[in-house]
């Protein structure tokens, strides 16, 4: 072959300055076309120098501005770029073409001119495909294998290259990173059985976008306005094949019919085109929860491209938050009701679109929503994430948001117990929620203590304790501890009987004294007897009196706070075991080492509830009762008796002495919930919390 050099002060020298440094070399691994350019940076680079050695025939070039070189090199070539000490790397600028084991390369002349109409012979076909979904790729797929690099020569002046690109109607074919010497061109034709046309005289663009022709092939041709040298090329090509566009055989459509939402699973980041002819546009489904705040990054090959947005949610209602001048927002933020973001991309002109989302808020566990503030009523869906036992969990609980409900599945058929270790402490309150399978209702809670639950679906509910404005991070994890076993009963023989008559022997001999000893007191007792029967009855008329005087004054549209008060200290002055005999057995009673818990629905309609506190050998200190729901629903507290003070869900009751009692009137307000109890306060130092299992229902 000939080589041309493309410019003048080309000597075959081996002879270099002692001064001159070597600033890059490159070794050529694969036989091809090769092209060379070095341009200086600077006003003037001294000393600039390109030496080839092609296998034995070596090759000068000298300039101190630029330099440039295209040919045909063999394997085992060698480039070597020089300088001067006072020129370096950072100094030129070089662009190349050389051929590697992924590039398509000319290896036979291509026909000069594109083929008339109707001419069917074989000719150089470039097939490409992408096989990643909407710019996402698999493991399989590297970067490199969605296009195609393509490698060609002009082996003289008057030679030309055409080359036939396959394609279906409405693919988007893109050419791009065209290297190559100034003098070269790109045309675009589209040929068919009628006519052949030019579409593009020269392709100058970083990215050049075409929409695969309805009824024609597409063609590209490379040619040279120069009349002397040898010009090798190269260039991309892309294929976005629209046929498979969605995923699942067909075009992406307007609105969203593709199956299920897109998940950051999947991708943050997706990528297609649009083609001139498509009116229709494209969309894209992403799953984003409710309660959510991310940034949405959208770009485009060309302007004037309107995007569209809609709030999904669970039952497919769609709200629409587009902008009026159609750009694609910053910042996204969902509503409490949100399933899913809906975005509609048109364009008037062949586009590249990417979008690509960044959460700006911590996720709940592994979806990107904000995880619900209330149980499923019938069954959990999707919108409730599934804890994982044994592995940590983590959430937050953002400004304004209060509860988060996670599904605990259990699979085991006698149940599983399970425990929660808090991993990072964080100022919230687990509740692990035996739910029971057929009415939805709570069985039993636990405050994170080892629990029992059956096969079915429960739940865990987080709730915050600090500020409402604060935001709160939490981690955690629910142990394993396997399925449960009913204890074993071993098969006894009932032998009691044959030790009746000892007992009785016993039992005789045992009371014989007592007897005695009650026949010479037995004046004192009956005396002593009277006197409690007159006591008993006194304190129950006295507790009588204060259930009707504290009834009263609730039912009554003007009650009296002081009545109120006063029947209240009364009530923490009686017998504590005197009380459940007046006022009924309470709707929730919790008994500790430290503490008993009562609780009675005093008023069904005005929701008044009575609690009283019993402490033992402690003092409470910082002591405060929280109300909880673990419904969702909440009441409101209007007044508290006596007036201790209360804000949102919380009653702050300072000290409580130890062996004291006191009994609360609260006010409630609102609809239907069911309200569980929390007492919380220091005991000895040390954070204690008496939470009862059971929870009151109001309707």
């Amino acid at each position: 072959m000939t080589v041309l050099f493309i410019i003048s002060g080309i000597t075959n020298v081996s002879g270099q300055n002692d001064e001159e440094i070597l600033l890059l070399e490159e070794n050529i691994s694969l036989e091809g076309p090769f092209w060379y350019s070095v341009s200086c940076l600077k006003i003037s680079c001294s000393g600039l120098n390109l030496e080839i050695n092609n296998n034995g025939e070596i090759y000068y070039l000298e300039d101190s501005h630029q330099l440039e070189w295209g040919g045909f090199l063999q394997e085992g070539a060698v480039v070597s770029l020089f300088s001067s000490s006072e020129v370096t790397i950072n100094d030129v600028e070089i662009n190349m073409i050389m051929a590697d084991n992924l590039s398509n390369i000319e290896d036979y002349d291509l026909i000069d001119s594109i083929p008339s109409p109707g001419n069917q012979e074989n000719y150089h076909t470039i097939i490409t495909e992408d096989y990643c979904f909407l710019g996402n790729c698999d493991l399989f797929i590297e970067e490199n294998q969605r296009h195609i690099e393509f490698i060609g020569i002009l082996e003289n002046y008057s030679d030309k290259d055409s080359i036939q690109i396959f394609g279906e109607p409405g693919d988007i074919i893109v050419i791009s990173d065209i290297i190559g010497n100034n003098d070269l061109k790109i045309e675009v034709w589209h040929r068919n059985n009628s006519i052949k046309e030019l579409v593009r005289n020269d392709l100058n663009e970083p990215e050049n976008l075409f929409e695969y022709p309805e009824e024609s092939e597409l063609w590209i041709r490379i040619v040279s306005s120069s009349s002397e040298g040898l010009y090798p090329y190269k260039f991309e090509l892309y294929r976005n094949n629209q046929s498979k566009e969605s995923g699942n055989g067909g075009e992406l459509q307007v609105p969203w019919n593709h199956g299920e939402a897109l998940s950051y699973e999947n991708s943050w980041y997706y990528e297609s085109y649009i083609g001139k002819s498509d009116r229709n546009g494209d969309s894209i489904l992403f799953r984003m929860g409710a309660d959510m705040k991310a940034s949405l990054h959208c770009s485009t090959s060309n302007e004037g491209v309107i995007f569209e947005l809609y709030l999904v949610d669970y039952f497919g209602k769609k709200e629409n938050i587009s902008s009026n001048n159609g750009i694609c927002p910053e910042i996204i933020e969902t509503n409490g009701d949100t399933f899913s973001l809906e975005i509609w991309i048109k364009s008037s002109e062949t586009t590249r679109w990417n979008l690509s989302f960044s959460p700006l808020r911590p996720l709940d566990g592994m979806k990107f929503s904000d995880a619900p503030e209330s149980k499923w009523i019938d069954e959990p869906d999707e919108r409730w994430n599934e804890i994982q036992l044994d592995s940590e969990t983590s959430g937050s609980l953002h400004g304004g948001d209060n509860i988060d409900i996670f599904l605990i599945r259990i699979s085991d058929n006698n149940g599983s117990r399970i425990f929660l270790n808090e991993v990072i402490k964080s100022e919230v309150n687990y509740t692990i929620q035996e739910v029971n399978q057929n009415s939805g209702t709570l069985v039993n809670t636990s405050n994170g203590e080892v629990i029992v639950l059956p096969y079915g679906n429960h739940s865990l509910r987080i709730e915050r304790r600090a500020a409402l404005e604060v935001e709160i991070d939490y981690t955690f994890k629910l142990e394993y501890l396997g399925e449960y076993e009913e204890p074993e009963v071993e098969d006894y023989e009932d032998l009691s009987w044959m030790f009746n008559d000892f007992y009785i022997l016993i039992g005789i001999l045992m009371l014989s004294p007592l007897m005695i000893v009650l026949f010479w007191n037995r004046g004192i007792i009956l005396r002593r007897g009277d006197v409690s029967i007159q006591m008993q009855l006194h304190e129950r008329k006295k507790l009588i009196r204060i259930r009707e005087r504290i009834s009263k004054q609730i039912n009554e549209n003007g009650s009296n706070d002081e009545i109120i008060d006063s029947a209240l200290m009364q009530l923490g002055e009686s017998p504590w075991s005197s009380i459940n005999e007046i006022w009924g057995q309470p709707e929730l009673r919790h008994m500790t080492e430290e503490i008993e818990i009562c609780a009675w629905k005093i008023s069904e309609n005005k929701k008044n509830l009575l609690l009283g506190l019993k402490t033992s050998d402690w003092d409470w200190e910082v002591a405060s009762v929280r109300l909880n729901y673990p419904e969702g629903n909440k009441l409101s507290i209007i007044d508290v008796s006596p007036k201790y003070i209360s804000k949102e869900d919380e009653i702050f009751l300072d000290t409580l002495s130890k062996n004291s009692q006191i009994f609360l009137r609260i006010m409630l307000d609102g609809k239907s919930a069911n309200l569980a109890l929390e007492l919380s306060g220091l005991v000895g130092g040390i954070p204690l919390a008496a939470t009862p299992n059971k929870i009151i229902e109001w309707n």
